[in-house]
């Protein structure tokens, strides 16, 4: 089986409830940083062949690393700059990873989440790719000056 990963355009919309109630927080409090979760559903078949690990990492550090059995929401502070990360999937001893290069400013959010499929067919020809949704977030804008 050839897994692979296809990259998508970010919707901020479309991000779970608890991502956007940590992405709020972290604009509120200025911060820099990754978030990042992945929805990875579970087979209800037995088999190590089944099981899907996501991780981002940033050389040979991992900063997220997400199972079927832990769908929190995860917060890194990243400092300024540019950073080379790894979006990786990984099932049963093999991993597809997405490189990417970003650079983030000051109070800028890079959100990462990943939704991972798996086929039921030992020799699927033509496996769903692992979807990626990526994208650097500024700052919320400030809301406007209430005043009647």
């Amino acid at each position: 089986m050839t897994d692979t990963s296809e990259l998508r355009p970010l919707e901020p919309r479309r991000l779970k409830w608890s991502a956007r109630r940590k992405l709020r927080k972290a604009r509120r409090e200025g911060r820099t940083g990754l978030l990042a979760y992945a929805v990875i559903p579970a087979s209800n078949r037995n088999g190590y062949r089944y099981l899907r690990f996501v991780y981002v990492r940033e050389g040979r550090r991992e900063l997220y690393a997400g199972s079927a059995d832990d769908r929190s929401v995860r917060w890194v502070d990243l400092p300024p700059g540019t950073h080379r990360l790894d979006f990786v999937v990984s099932d049963a001893g093999k991993e597809v990873a997405l490189r990417r290069e970003f650079t983030l400013r000051p109070r800028q959010v890079l959100v990462s989440w990943c939704y991972t499929t798996y086929s039921l067919k030992p020799f699927d020809r033509h496996p769903r790719p692992n979807r990626w949704y990526i994208g650097v977030l500024d700052e919320a804008p400030d809301p406007p000056a209430g005043g009647a």
